[in-house]
């Protein structure tokens, strides 16, 4: 059976079978009560209850060598079913390589009214406002990582010492504001001026990583389309999205539906991820497409290349348990093995949405998942929802009152 055709049940079974959860993770799956009162009120302000999303997980990721399910949450038809899509075709090419860079955190702290002698004295005493910020968050050192460089940047009237920073495996967001915090309180020893903000920066640019699939050809095929057509197709809508900005723009929202439906499930800041992938996108002027495609030895060649900001340890990682039991599923060992694995379902979900635009076109995979939720909109229960779904994709019709239809001669009315 495959694992779309199962129950809830039948795949949970799947996962404690398979060693990918406990047996008290597995409770937690079937409670479908994944967070506590004490827990929320801890999350957020003026709480009164929690919002659900759908939790499951993609199949098929072979990435550097190993097998992952990956846990997804989010809304939309089609997201989970794409990304397993495209894995499946791409595990049967070899997989996904990755290529991580550094896990840099960049931090900045913002003097003004400060003079040129006193910005002089800074810069000569560098060292010891490095040493300074070494210190400042000792448990850090200790994990193996901390501060590897301080520069001094020059506004107009503001001038900032940006501290990039190794948080190992935490996103690191708190680590980073106290070390600066700390550290601007020794600047302001040190000047007449004053300090305007001490914050971290979102930019990303410290954790930019690499993804690269081959695509053989006979994976790509259609019943109408050979895979090298569909393959030269998907090339010419790649290029495309470089010259088109409001292309591009769809082209990575696309790519981050993949990649924020993991961070949520691993209970990661999708929306610094956001800001570090589209200011990324907009580096060299022209807002550009995450991902190149093009033809190479019979293959078709994907790499993406972008920010991607998380953390596998501390905040609500830690505190969420929903968050520990997808770490787990992916058995992630730190957090540029968990880097790796999203920036692979984001090349995932970027191959199903271009191989679908230049053959089928995207709305036949998207309304097929989407009839359950119009069934349920139209008011169909228990059986009548997979009854009015089928009915739906038989028609091709996906609106709301070709459901209600159905559902009223389902029922005789």
């Amino acid at each position: 059976m495959k694992i779309y055709e199962m129950t809830d049940e039948q795949r949970i079974k799947l996962l404690l079978d398979g060693g990918y959860i406990d047996q008290k993770q597995a409770e937690l799956l079937r409670s479908r009560q994944t967070i506590s009162t004490d827990l929320a009120d801890s999350l957020s302000e003026n709480q009164i209850g929690s919002f659900s999303l759908p939790y499951g997980f993609a199949t098929d990721f072979l990435v550097d060598g190993q097998d992952y399910l990956v846990p997804m949450v989010i809304e939309e038809p089609s997201v989970v079913a794409a990304a397993s899509n495209a894995a499946k075709r791409i595990k049967n090419s070899g997989g996904f390589k990755t290529y991580p860079t550094s896990r840099i955190v960049y931090g900045q702290i913002v003097l003004e009214n400060v003079t040129v002698e006193e910005i002089a004295k800074l810069e000569q005493n560098d060292s010891e406002i490095f040493a300074f910020a070494q210190q400042a968050h000792p448990s850090l050192i200790k994990r193996g990582g901390g501060i590897v460089s301080l520069k001094f940047n020059h506004y107009d009237q503001f001038e900032e010492i940006e501290l990039g920073i190794d948080t190992v495996d935490a996103m690191g967001a708190n680590m980073v504001n106290t070390i600066l915090e700390k550290t601007s309180q020794k600047l302001a020893t040190m000047i007449s001026g004053d300090v305007l903000c001490s914050i971290l920066s979102n930019s990303g640019q410290g954790q930019i990583i690499t993804v690269e699939a081959n695509v053989e050809y006979n994976q790509l095929a259609t019943k109408t389309m050979s895979g090298e057509e569909v393959a030269q197709r998907i090339v010419k809508l790649a290029d495309f999205a470089k010259k088109s900005v409001k292309r591009a723009i769809t082209h990575n929202k696309g790519i981050m539906n993949g990649i924020d439906a993991v961070l949520i499930a691993t209970g990661n800041d999708f929306r610094a991820q956001e800001a570090a992938a589209h200011s990324f996108a907009f580096e060299s002027g022209q807002y550009q497409p995450f991902t190149e495609w093009h033809l190479a030895d019979g293959k078709l060649v994907g790499t993406l290349k972008m920010p991607i900001e998380l953390g596998s340890v501390g905040g609500a990682i830690k505190a969420m348990p929903m968050a520990q039991l997808s770490l787990a599923m992916m058995k992630i060992q730190n957090s540029q093995q968990l880097q790796s694995v999203v920036g692979a379902v984001g090349l995932a979900n970027n191959l199903s949405a271009l191989r679908a635009l230049v053959t089928t076109g995207i709305q036949a995979g998207h309304m097929g998942l989407q009839s359950k939720s119009l069934a349920i909109a139209a008011g169909a229960i228990g059986p009548e929802i997979e009854q009015v779904a089928k009915k739906l994709n038989q028609t091709k019709n996906y609106t709301l009152q070709n459901a209600e239809n159905i559902l009223m001669e389902l029922r005789g009315k």
